[in-house]
């Protein structure tokens, strides 16, 4: 029986495809190298104690008491204690993460893969399939709603597309060169939605010509992509910018990082990446000036793993 393990998976960033995933269309996002850990360390009781920088929580497997501060990681032990046939044992999670929850970096959906994998000492090995689906209930039960596509890049590294209608999620290459902007507010998620929803209300058939455009673009772009033709790859990102103006979800903070990106030697597209109405954005290409604010990502190709510690 292993007793003391770790998991860990990557942060993500959203290339192509925000909203219009919520309504059937594909997304394309990317794994970055920024990581998330957690240390388990089984206990001879019941007792569940997490240790992380948001927190520290103890409770146990029958009450499984809910913290504020560590929603999806009390949501992930649910789904566990649903899962198992009989009890587990207590643990003692100890997280760490070089993820920066307020840039846009998918944070939350780090924190859900690397608790799938690591519950993989206690239920066995589980499928790519099957981890996206659990830790889509999971994101779901938390939020209301919510594609998974920044799951899907945990789980899977490297540039992927998801398919949210079928629910398949199909790598398409390991890298690409990408810097991001963080614009210095965040609007949550569902109040962008509710936005959107309110400031289309009474055009509903623009608004969904607007999702099957931005739906085509994404198309485009994986093949793009698998072509290796980053001009072309620039040029669909600053459509797709300009689709999400058009929603609403842009602002002028947003929209003079965009124009400052696309000023800069080296950067062939820029665009939101995200809900928008505040949050990052990703410029494609290498510049040859460093660019105030940005992070240079490097896009990883590794997966959520989990290892055996002694």
């Amino acid at each position: 029986m292993i007793k003391h393990w770790q998991s860990a998976a990557p942060g993500s960033l959203m290339l192509f495809g925000e909203h219009s995933v919520l309504q059937g269309y594909p997304a394309i996002a990317c794994a970055v190298d920024r990581w998330l850990t957690v240390d388990w360390v089984r206990r001879d009781d019941d007792r569940i104690v997490i240790v992380s920088q948001l927190a520290q929580h103890e409770t146990d497997w029958q009450s499984l008491m809910p913290h504020p501060q560590l929603t999806f990681v009390m949501a992930s032990l649910l789904w566990l204690k649903e899962y198992c046939a009989s009890p587990c044992a207590g643990l003692t999670l100890t997280i760490r993460s070089d993820i920066d929850s307020t840039q846009g970096l998918g944070s939350s959906s780090a924190v859900v893969a690397a608790m799938l994998l690591g519950f993989e000492p206690l239920l066995g090995f589980q499928t790519q399939q099957q981890r996206f689906n659990a830790g889509l209930s999971i994101i779901r039960a938390v939020q209301g709603r919510g594609s998974g596509t920044d799951l899907a890049a945990a789980i899977t590294g490297g540039v992927m597309m998801l398919d949210p209608v079928k629910e398949q999620i199909t790598r398409i290459a390991d890298t690409l060169p990408i810097v991001s902007v963080y614009c210095g507010y965040k609007t949550p998620t569902p109040t962008v939605i509710a936005h959107v929803q309110q400031a289309w209300q009474a055009a509903p058939v623009l608004l969904q010509q607007q999702y099957a455009w931005m739906g085509e673009i994404t198309q485009q772009a994986v093949v793009a992509i698998q072509q290796q033709d980053l001009q072309l790859l620039g040029r669909y990102m600053n459509i797709a910018h300009g689709l999400l103006h058009g929603l609403g979800v842009s602002d002028a903070a947003l929209d003079a990082i965009v124009h400052r990106l696309r000023a800069t030697q080296g950067i062939i597209g820029a665009k939101i990446s995200g809900s928008g109405l505040g949050d990052c954005v990703i410029g494609l290409g290498t510049a040859d000036i460093a660019i105030e604010d940005a992070l240079i990502l490097e896009i990883t190709p590794n997966s959520a793993h989990v290892q055996e510690l002694r």
